[in-house]
């Protein structure tokens, strides 16, 4: 796509008159041109059930979750500045020490600087979470070495293909950046550069929000997903412009409007763009008030749920399937990237949170929690030479493998998605207090009554058994409320010793007058069960204990045509709390979760007897 200067709806009508603007989101939301103008506005912000807390006020104390966490910071802040800078220095004539990224990244690459962004929103992320001042540092040489190439040149892309075909994609991913800087790590320079990265952008950015249908077919930048942080950029700007821009590149024809109206329009499109966009109208819920966007999110969910694996992943080929035709179970055969792992992942436990924020309901931290432990958390580790994860195979014989180019977009989702671990585990409102995942943690809530301290100690999923032990209570005038998982049995609820009421798929609530020193001892018990793939192969199953995918290690050729008693046929290995086998005409198969498997072969599916 060459540079857009001469269309009805230009640069110049965002950025100059508040009356184009308005008609720009006339068009944008036609046939809802009088709601979009009613949104230009201000017509009121969208309730929440309950809130996220902020970056710090959660702290990983322990478990896998936080081993990850701990490899990522120390992998990312390991990035050596120059040569992350280097494409952009380059582009402006700049001094450019350093080596080349290479792959994806550089000038001639697939999308040149495309995941700069997306580091250092990764990294401003972890500063916040951890308090970790070198991170913010870095963050703060990062977007000062990216402030000096933007001043000093007029397009803002580090190579031609960036700006050709992923213009919006790549502005997003520079916007967020900015945000999180700002935002985050204190970096006042990212304010001041985001009005002039929009700016520069816009001239290469298609007019009108487009559509892209599949992997293959163009048009491939995804005007769509810029919405969610323009909204942003309005609030920390305070100019309605970036607000008009943002309802305006909303894909509401083609995708919020028949979502809300309970239409499954999912089937061919591409699968993380979809997704991710969707942040986009939760965005447009929280700053415009209109409730069909979480009409949109909840129905989109719904659509989902039969659309995904047993990992909660979904999008074969990057693209949504049509249901009813077995084409889940089809794709083991003809496909080895079954899903767009650290991309997807971000984009679901993302749409995960905007759900449990405005609805406060169980089911979608159940969700939550199936997706971080089989996508983000069972990905490879990364290595120093730009190899990092993409696809998720699900097939027979499988191996976890990186992408066949350097420095994919994955590499920025990744660090994202991990740094917002710390946001999935509680969320509050004013009277209560929502543990939404189990992982030793911290979580500090500040409140009118006193700030509350409350110190969670687990080994799950490995084991059961979760206590929670109030530390500093405020006023004690406040409830719990604990995630029962609808896939548990028999689980079991005492406070202080006294049992309490526990029904699977609902939040079990504590009222009473906390005290330090107060402990709640929940246990979780995991069955085993499987998933099968689709309607159209009820016997072709994964095993599941909980939340967790587990795999077949070092299989066999033709193992996913033998029928198994799954999970009969299990038995636990002695010794080890997270592992199974069985026998398969005298071989032995032993099955681990997915996220700890490293090189091995494995198989996820299986016939079931």
């Amino acid at each position: 796509m060459k540079a857009i200067h001469n269309h009805d709806l230009s640069r110049r009508g965002f950025f100059q008159c508040a009356a184009c603007a308005a008609a720009a989101l006339g068009a944008a939301a036609a046939p809802g041109g009088a709601w979009a103008a009613a949104a230009a506005r201000g017509a009121g912000r969208g309730a929440e059930a309950v809130h996220e807390f902020p970056y710090g006020a959660v702290k990983l104390t322990g478990g896998r979750i936080k081993d990850q966490y701990d490899r990522v910071q120390a992998h990312y802040l390991a990035l050596d500045n120059d040569r992350v800078l280097k494409v952009f220095r380059q582009a402006a004539g700049l001094p450019a020490p350093g080596p080349d990224m290479g792959g994806w990244y550089d000038a001639d690459g697939f999308v040149p600087g495309l995941a700069f962004g997306q580091y250092v929103s990764g990294l401003a992320r972890i500063g916040a979470a951890t308090g970790d001042k070198a991170a913010h540092a870095k963050v703060a040489t990062l977007v000062d070495g990216f402030g000096a190439f933007l001043k000093n040149v007029k397009n803002p892309y580090a190579g031609k293909k960036a700006q050709d075909q992923w213009a919006a994609y790549t502005m997003d991913k520079y916007v967020v950046g900015l945000v999180d800087a700002y935002r985050l790590s204190g970096v006042e320079q990212a304010r001041s550069l985001l009005p002039m990265v929009i700016e520069k952008c816009m001239p290469y950015i298609s007019p009108v929000s487009r559509d892209r249908v599949g992997k293959k077919d163009p048009p491939y930048d995804e005007t769509y997903v810029i919405s969610e942080n323009l909204f942003h950029v309005a609030e920390i700007t305070g100019d309605d412009k970036y607000r008009a821009m943002a309802v305006h590149y909303l894909l509401n024809k083609e995708w919020f409007d028949p979502l809300a109206a309970g239409q499954d329009v999912l089937p061919t499109k591409h699968a993380y763009s979809h997704t991710i966009a969707l942040s986009s109208g939760a965005q447009a819920y929280l700053n415009l008030g209109d409730a069909k966007y979480v009409r949109a999110l909840e129905n989109a969910w719904k659509f989902m749920e039969p659309q995904r694996f047993a990992s909660g992943g979904w999008g074969p080929e990057e693209q949504f399937v049509h249901l009813d035709q077995g084409l889940l179970a089809a794709s083991l055969a003809s496909s080895k990237a079954h899903f767009e792992t650290p991309c997807g992942s971000f984009a679901d436990m993302k749409l995960a949170r905007y759900l449990i924020r405005f609805t406060g309901r169980p089911e979608y931290g159940d969700g939550l929690e199936r997706t971080l432990y089989n996508t983000m958390l069972a990905t490879r580790f990364p290595d120093s030479d730009g190899g990092y994860p993409y696809y998720s195979n699900y097939g027979a014989v499988a191996e976890k493998k990186y992408y066949h180019q350097q420095w994919p977009c994955c590499s920025g989702t990744l660090v994202q998605g991990v740094a917002d671990y710390v946001l999935n585990l509680y969320f509050h409102d004013d009277d209560a207090l929502l543990v939404n995942m189990f992982a030793s943690s911290e979580v500090r809530w500040d409140r009118p009554g006193g700030p509350v301290e409350v110190v969670q100690h687990t080994n799950y999923p490995a084991t059961d058994a979760v206590r929670l032990t109030v530390r500093q209570p405020g006023n004690g005038r406040f409830a719990m409320k604990l995630r029962i998982p609808a896939w548990t049995r028999d689980a079991r609820l005492t406070v202080n010793g006294v049992a309490q009421p526990v029904q699977p798929g609902t939040l079990a609530t504590i009222q009473r007058r906390w005290k330090a020193g107060d402990t709640i001892d929940l246990v979780v018990p995991q069955p085993l069960r499987t998933l099968p793939i689709d309607n159209r192969n009820p016997n072709l199953a994964a095993v599941m204990r909980g939340g967790v995918m587990y795999v077949g290690l070092n299989p066999w050729d033709g193992i996913e045509k033998q029928a198994i008693d799954l999970p009969g046929a299990l038995t636990p290995m002695p010794g080890q709390d997270e592992a199974y086998r069985t026998t398969v005409d005298g071989r032995n198969l032993v099955f681990v979760p997915y996220f700890a498997v490293d090189m091995e072969r494995y198989n996820t599916y299986f016939r079931t007897a």
